[in-house]
């Protein structure tokens, strides 16, 4: 009898862990059952990926507080153009302080081996569609606005004003966010994938275009400007000199935007390289493992960076956030932006 007993109560444990196992998510399933590396050394590189991550966060909330606290302190930074640049910080704002924040809870708790785990993958997955594929729209809608300001010269300020782009921006965030909550409910992380990789293809395909356009009609402008200037430089000298300082200036900011718009979309391209790699890798060759838990991980990290290089990006490439983040800060030699 004792023995029939024991017998039941060891199918019994084993169904149970059947079960607990057929609950967990496909991402502790292949941590649990595959063996390609040493558990421990695959939980410290989840404790070095978490932590990379924790101070990445920190660095994406710092520097974009930095850049929206610059558009509410100085007027002159409030231009249509700028108000885009200001919808791009708030989508790096919000991955730093909800998108990774999750993605290291995730790390962290699959390295701890629970099941809390999957939860936050799936929280982790709605926030990173909502924000971080958000940011490439942004650049996407930033580059239109760069198109229509060399092509429509004279309708863009008609066009892009900034009561048009805060209506444009609420309209989008509302719609993004209850289509990425509609999207992860009915259909599944998969899709979002997919979705995912075909937005980063024809933003890079949009930016392509419409970038090579600009180069191209920027130079074009310059030419007509060399032009002008030698045209009419023998009717009035100085009308002259100075309708064609004007007119090289906004060729030289429409030239520098554009390049700006374009390194911008060119790290989120790069960035998302390894992550469509290794989901197409997972979906498609059914790689699993430690190892391709880990690379996964790693991707991950590397999609959710330029949420860090964008604010670096405007310091670097526009004078004006230079100038009015040194005076926000009390660097009184910074000169050429009014108050």
């Amino acid at each position: 009898m004792l023995s029939n007993n024991t017998t039941f109560c060891g199918e019994n444990q084993t169904d149970s862990a059947f079960l607990a196992t057929n609950q967990l998510c496909s991402l502790l399933k292949q941590v649990q059952t595959e063996d390609d590396i040493p558990f421990a050394e695959f939980r410290a590189v989840c404790a070095f990926i978490s932590s990379a991550n924790a101070f990445f966060a920190v660095l994406a909330i710092l520097s974009n507080c930095v850049i929206i606290a610059a558009f509410c302190r100085f007027v002159s930074l409030r231009t249509p153009s700028n108000l885009l640049l200001l919808g791009l910080s708030f989508c790096d704002l919000f991955v730093g302080l909800v998108t990774q924040p999750l993605f290291v809870a995730e790390t962290a708790l699959v390295a701890a081996n629970s099941g809390v785990a999957c939860t936050f993958k799936d929280l982790y997955v709605i926030f990173l569609f909502s924000f971080s594929s958000a940011s490439v729209l942004h650049v996407c809608v930033s580059s239109i606005e760069r198109s229509i300001a060399i092509f429509y010269t004279f309708k863009h300020q008609f066009f892009v004003t900034k009561r048009n782009v805060v209506v444009c921006l609420t309209g989008f965030w509302i719609s993004w966010v209850l289509l990425s909550i509609f999207t992860r409910r009915k259909h599944g992380g998969g899709l979002i994938g997919f979705s995912r990789m075909g937005f980063i293809i024809f933003s890079a395909l949009v930016v392509l275009v419409m970038n090579v356009r600009l180069f191209v009609e920027a130079r074009a402008h310059s030419r007509q400007i060399q032009h002008f200037s030698i045209q009419f430089r023998s009717t009035s000298q100085e009308e002259s000199n100075e309708r064609s300082r004007l007119a090289r200036e906004k060729a030289t900011r429409d030239t520098k935007a554009a390049k700006t718009t374009f390194l911008t979309i060119g790290i989120m391209i790069l960035c998302n390289l390894p992550l469509i790699a290794t989901f197409t890798a997972r979906r498609f060759y059914r790689v699993s493992g430690r190892v391709a838990t880990l690379l996964w991980f790693a991707a991950n990290t590397i999609v959710l960076l330029p949420a860090t290089l964008n604010p670096v990006t405007y310091f670097w490439r526009k004078r004006d956030f230079r100038i009015c983040v040194k005076r926000m800060f009390g660097w009184r030699n910074a000169v050429g932006i009014p108050r």
